[in-house]
């Protein structure tokens, strides 16, 4: 039984030098790829594609099956001596027993929806383990047959109690792996789809819906400042982030053309005064500062009275307007932030928004005008 193990750990590496040299030859890209794709493999095409627990119990399984069913069949067939032919049968038909046996647990998984054609078609690992198993097999049956014999015993019957001991435990070990294999590559593939359907529910919920690129966790950039430098001091009577609140409703569109209306609302007991234009900045889908250009002027969705100042009296209000062209976002970045402040030097409110706003794009703003009251 000695003998067998040892035949079956150089079956077992045999495997796994078969197996992982493709996978890694592979991933290494250029011409080692073409060479992956000349060394024989055993293993399945999707033999890496579980989550890494289920791949380390597959492969452990497999290893535990191959020992035990080479050792029990080789020493079966020698009958007590080691053979070559013996040694290379036992190790066909133990990659026979791996691939059979999860072939039949992808015709019993697939049964109940592919029906009996469609389960036949999921199968097709015997053949691969079978003939890669005739192909290099001679190499642990060489070692297998190479290996020194014990001296016969002096009470055979003896030995023969002894040994069956062994023997059957060995053979026991062998059925629990190759029951427990297919469960284990079953559940590993179960986990593969639950992770490719949560992958795709997150990339769903990333999706932008106007097709604008995806945020990326890994991109670099400016984060949007929370105020911008000021241009001047701040008279003391001045309209601030500390006495007033701006309302920003969702944009309006006409003939190609966007326009969102800003109100300024005095929040105080007491009056405030205005003069300039607000602070506009767009983030986008990644936290980043949105580089576009911020001129203060008319556009087609508002007219600009120019600088003035504007006496705030509590609860009344001013009005400006941010005005830009209709931009495509498809695999762009985007404004998906719009932070506000009264003027530069003001603390920003910001808002979350979907605005077709692009880099490079030139977005004009007009200064802050009173709201006439209503009359009567």
């Amino acid at each position: 039984m000695r003998r067998g193990l040892i035949g079956g750990g150089v079956l077992v590496a045999l495997w796994f030098v078969c197996g992982w040299a493709p996978f890694l030859l592979y991933a290494a890209g250029g011409s080692l790829a073409s060479l992956g794709q000349m060394v024989p493999s055993p293993m399945a095409r999707g033999a890496f594609a579980s989550p890494a627990p289920w791949t380390f119990i597959v492969q452990i399984l497999v290893a535990i099956a191959l020992v035990a069913v080479f050792a029990v069949l080789a020493s079966r067939f020698s009958s007590g001596r080691a053979t070559f032919a013996a040694g290379w049968l036992a190790a066909i038909l133990a990659s026979f027993a791996i691939g059979a046996v999860l072939d039949l647990g992808s015709f019993f998984t697939g049964l109940g929806t592919f029906g009996i054609r469609g389960s036949l078609g999921m199968m097709g690992t015997t053949p691969v383990t079978t003939w890669w198993a005739v192909a290099l097999g001679w190499i642990p049956a060489l070692a297998w047959a190479r290996l020194p014999i014990a001296p016969p015993a002096e009470t055979a019957p003896r030995v023969r109690a002894a040994g069956r001991v062994p023997t059957l435990a060995w053979s026991a070990i062998a059925a629990v792996a190759l029951i427990c294999l297919p469960l284990a590559a079953q559940a590993g593939s179960d986990a593969t789809q639950t992770q490719l359907r949560e992958d795709e529910a997150t990339a769903a919920q990333q999706a932008d819906p106007d097709g604008a690129a995806a945020p990326d966790p890994s991109a670099t950039g400016e984060p949007v400042p929370a105020m911008a430098p000021a241009e001047g001091p701040t008279p003391a009577d001045a309209c601030t982030s500390a006495n007033t609140t701006i309302l920003a409703p969702a944009e309006d569109a006409a003939t190609g053309h966007r326009g969102q209306l800003l109100s300024l609302v005095n929040t105080s007991d007491e009056p405030c005064v205005v003069n300039g234009y607000p602070d506009v900045a767009y983030g986008d889908q990644n936290g980043h500062l949105l580089q576009v250009d911020v001129q203060h002027g008319s556009s087609f969705m508002g007219d600009d009275p120019g600088a003035a100042a504007i006496t705030l009296q509590p609860g009344s209000s001013a009005r400006a307007v941010i005005g830009w062209d209709a931009n495509s976002v498809r695999g762009h970045l985007a404004a998906r932030s719009l932070w506000l402040a009264v003027s530069t030097g003001q603390e920003r409110l910001t808002w979350e928004v979907s605005l077709d706003i692009i880099p490079g794009a030139t977005v004009h703003v007009t200064a802050w005008r009173d709201i006439a009251p209503p009359e009567g």
